[in-house]
């Protein structure tokens, strides 16, 4: 695990309780892979099930993770300089598929692919994995501002 769950405030702006990811299990230079584990006071948990607008809203913060990250990891060298987790926003949501949605007490697995990636936008196809099985997946576009140490 490259990032666990009690750095992962560090790197994203979103705040508890809306925050939707524990941590970074993988990074390269086109995808990221987050892990989160499903709470039953989770604000997007009804009937026992993590419901879709918390399905879209891990994917956004993947990508912010993965932001937050890759941040960190520019201004690593510089001694003592705060992470400012950059901010971002939704542009949109695209061919949204949910096959299911995963149950209260489930970790799920979210993997980013980076599509494009255009000054401040990035499109990237997310899917979230339950058990070896596609749960949910989507293209989304992030605009992301641009941050300086």
């Amino acid at each position: 695990m490259l990032i666990i769950k009690e750095n992962v405030l560090q790197l994203i702006p979103q705040r508890p309780p809306i925050v939707m990811v524990d941590g970074l299990k993988e990074h390269a230079a086109e995808s990221s892979v987050s892990v989160f584990n499903i709470a039953p006071d989770n604000i997007f948990v009804a009937d026992g099930y993590f419901q879709m607008p918390g399905l879209i809203e891990n994917i956004a913060q993947t990508v912010a993770l993965r932001a937050g990250y890759e941040h960190m990891l520019r201004i690593q060298s510089e001694a003592g300089a705060a992470i400012k987790p950059p901010v971002g926003f939704i542009g949109e949501v695209k061919n949204l598929l949910v096959n299911f949605l995963p149950p209260v007490g489930a970790q799920i697995e979210t993997s980013i692919d980076l599509l494009h990636n255009i000054f401040t936008a990035s499109v990237v196809k997310g899917t979230i994995m339950y058990e070896g099985k596609i749960a949910a997946e989507c293209e989304m576009k992030v605009f992301v501002q641009p941050q300086t140490v």
